[in-house]
């Protein structure tokens, strides 16, 4: 997925990296949800 998204510049980088994290901290929150709800 990530060799497709690939690109010269370095903000697309920068989103790419941003969306990761959201995506880390979103199934985080899940699976705090999922044990402790």
């Amino acid at each position: 997925m990530s060799c497709c998204n690939k690109a010269p510049n370095g903000g697309s980088r920068q989103l790419g990296g941003l969306l990761k994290v959201m995506a880390t901290m979103f199934v985080g929150l899940l699976v705090m949800v999922l044990i402790f709800g």
